[in-house]
């Protein structure tokens, strides 16, 4: 097969398009409605439980919002795999989708990007913009989601160089070395993007693979497969806790630190989570590539 025929960016572009636009018709309205409304709905609870119960006027704090912004983000990733493409498992609408003018890649590669980036994007900034408004309309509220994230972000910031300073203050050269770069991997917010596509694929995978009760049906699967690890992890973990508890018997503050860097899963986390991270996201990726390649109607 040639390369043209494999992938052609003109050709992805249009069709890119049309995925936009058909995924909009199909989840634009409950896009709108879970980023805009929950935010606003819950606001308007806020105020009128604070004037029956207190008689004031109080907008909801930043950590209820929060929760809800959280909540909103969990149903736009649940049900936009389903609205988007939970029907090419349907005769009729299936084999329209598999004759559109794109290659198999070329519709794998959209469909990814619109699940795991584009829509999640799209609703995160509707969500925190109408909550944005709403703040800045109602300050009782306090500080936007938005602005209190800057504000974790420079406090982290400066909690870790305090963490550090004393670190290479109590710890010798080489050991406050090994832990700055562990603080500095873990602390770095490309570390988590992984993690995105880890709770998204799994229900993009559902959406395409079951012919009815596609939510449910995911959610059964993920528990199953959570109890499978679990069993098979508990012996590593309960060694490892065991080394771990053991090294926190009658030590000084430096001692346990450098336990836990001394300590092979600790010192190789970041590692370990990347590796995990990858192996998961790529089997959900190949098993959204093979459904897509043996779907038949």
């Amino acid at each position: 097969m040639k390369t043209n025929e494999i992938f052609n960016f003109k050709r992805f572009g249009k069709y890119f398009g049309s995925d936009i636009r058909t995924c909009r018709a199909n989840f634009g309205l409950s896009l709108i409605t879970i980023s805009l409304l929950f935010p606003i709905v819950i606001y308007i609870i806020s105020i009128a439980f604070n004037r029956i119960l207190n008689n004031e006027w109080v907008g909801p704090g930043a950590d209820l919002r929060l929760f809800v912004f959280a909540i909103s983000m969990v149903c736009i990733i649940v049900t936009m795999p389903v609205k988007c493409y939970g029907k090419i498992t349907e005769k009729q609408y299936g084999s329209l989708w598999l004759t559109l003018p794109a290659s198999r890649l070329e519709k794998f590669i959209s469909m990814v990007i619109l699940s795991c980036i584009l829509m999640p994007l799209t609703g995160a900034a509707l969500s925190l913009g109408i909550d944005a408004v709403i703040c800045g309309l109602d300050h009782t509220c306090g500080s936007s989601i938005a602005k209190e994230g800057l504000d974790w972000i420079r406090n982290l910031d400066e909690t870790k160089e305090v963490t550090l300073n004393l670190m290479y203050e109590s710890l010798e050269i080489k050991d406050a070395a090994v832990a700055q770069n562990i603080i500095n991997q873990l602390s770095s917010p490309w570390l988590y993007i992984d993690e995105i596509f880890g709770i998204t694929l799994p229900f993009l995978l559902g959406a395409i693979f079951f012919k009815n009760g596609k939510t449910v049906k995911t959610f059964l699967a993920l528990f199953a497969f959570s109890s499978i690890m679990s069993i098979a992890m508990t012996p590593l973990m309960v060694s490892w806790a065991k080394d771990i508890l053991s090294a926190f018997e009658n030590l000084t503050d430096e001692a346990l630190i450098l336990s836990f860097l001394n300590n092979g899963f600790f010192r190789n986390l970041v590692l370990i989570d990347t590796i995990s991270d990858l192996l998961l996201n790529g089997a959900l990726l190949a098993g959204i590539w093979f459904r897509i390649k043996t779907l038949k109607h």
